[in-house]
């Protein structure tokens, strides 16, 4: 039988531990202390031809996208990674200045037909988020086959991400198995296809909750991405980093203090 002493040492020894396991889900949460610059990220979706009555909100032309790279040059942009994004988010590691970074979602084959040409002649590095169970969709909008997606993994221009497995309207209705399947499963294949971890991940719609960002945190991945128009440095923590729609791009320079 336990003295006394033993058990306050016990119950001790369980609380710190207790304590050293939030501390350390906390420090997986939170971002670097300190930050003081203001770096906007940018999100596109599909990019097509030319812009008609048939165009969707948030679809971009491929001379309004060139268009707008041209602007940010003029103005000094520093074109950054997603990867660098993280470290400097994460582990404090300064960006340039006039920092910017650029993601793409959905997979649609008009960002490999008419945006990568663009990206690669400007040299601007990206991240393309992928809903995984469509890759190779040939109805409607015509989505990236693997093949394209292998090619610009291997070229490097282009960081392949994750957005889940279907593209939820919005996940924060799901149960908490189909949550899990979503991000795990679209992980789980991106990493096979790819031969590689894949660290970042868009929430659809850029829809979430608490406990959203954590089944993400819970499903392995070191990112997640929002659409609230706010400086990175702005999000509440890793899983909750902020990005503003293609359309606002001078309102996020203009954020940024530029």
């Amino acid at each position: 039988m336990l003295g006394g002493q033993d058990v306050l040492e016990a119950k001790t020894g369980a609380h710190l531990s207790a304590l050293g396991t939030q501390a350390a889900a906390k420090s997986s949460w939170d971002l670097a202390p300190g930050l003081r610059s203001e770096t906007p990220i940018l999100t596109y979706h599909d990019v097509i031809e030319t812009r008609n009555e048939d165009s969707l909100w948030f679809d971009c032309s491929q001379t309004e996208l060139e268009e707008q790279i041209q602007w940010l040059k003029k103005r000094g942009a520093q074109f950054v990674t997603i990867d660098q994004v993280f470290d400097h988010l994460v582990k404090g590691a300064a960006l340039p200045r006039n920092a910017i970074s650029i993601t793409f979602a959905d997979g649609y084959e008009g960002f490999y037909l008419r945006a990568v040409p663009i990206l690669r002649r400007y040299h601007v590095p990206v991240a393309m988020f992928v809903h995984t169970d469509y890759v190779g969709d040939q109805h409607g909008r015509p989505k990236m086959t693997w093949g394209q997606l292998q090619e610009l993994d291997r070229e490097g221009l282009v960081t392949i991400c994750s957005q889940t497995r279907t593209h939820p309207a919005d996940l924060r209705v799901l149960d908490a198995k189909r949550l899990r399947e979503e991000m795990s499963g679209s992980k789980k294949v991106l990493e096979q296809m790819l031969g590689h971890p894949i660290r970042f991940l868009a929430y659809p719609n850029g829809k979430f909750d608490t406990r959203v960002a954590k089944a993400a945190q819970a499903a392995g991945y070191a990112m997640a991405f929002t659409e609230r128009l706010n400086p990175a440095e702005h999000s509440p923590n890793r899983f909750m980093v902020a990005r503003y729609v293609h359309t606002k791009y001078r309102q996020a320079w203009s954020d940024a203090g530029r």
